[in-house]
């Protein structure tokens, strides 16, 4: 299944839609218009939400799960003497490898689901170009 999820500029609810030829995308919360898909192939040539070029990856995992993770590990370096280390890295990586990339606007933020193939097309977030697009969130 390939869908785009956003917050709605104007409610701002988070909702993903599922994403089909000429779909008109809408929020499912309160109608208001985010943009229309004519092909699926040609989805990342404009993102149909805002109309930038440029889309970034990352993986689809809830960050504050992750620094519970991250902190669970730091408190118990000390404990463990540093054996510990190679656990966490073990699951750091396990997850890394299980957990399935997004592709993200820039921006509007917008994420895309299910584009497995197309993932080699993109780069990781970028700083220098994340800093352009920070006035528009």
């Amino acid at each position: 299944m390939q869908s785009i999820a956003r917050h709605c500029p104007q409610c701002k609810k988070y909702a993903e839609i599922e994403l089909h030829e000429d779909t008109l995308l809408s929020c499912p919360h309160c109608a208001h218009p985010w943009g229309k898909v004519n092909k699926i192939e040609g989805v990342f040539d404009y993102c149909p939400a805002c109309q930038s070029r440029q889309f970034y990856l990352s993986k689809d995992f809830n960050q504050f799960l992750g620094c519970v993770i991250l902190l669970v590990g730091i408190v118990l370096v000390p404990l463990t003497y540093g054996l510990s280390l190679p656990v966490f890295a073990l699951i750091d990586w396990w997850l890394a490898r299980r957990i399935p990339t997004l592709i993200n606007c820039y921006k509007c933020g917008s994420e895309f689901r299910g584009f497995k193939d197309l993932t080699k097309r993109f780069k990781p977030f970028l700083h220098h170009i994340g800093l352009k697009y920070d006035r528009y969130r």
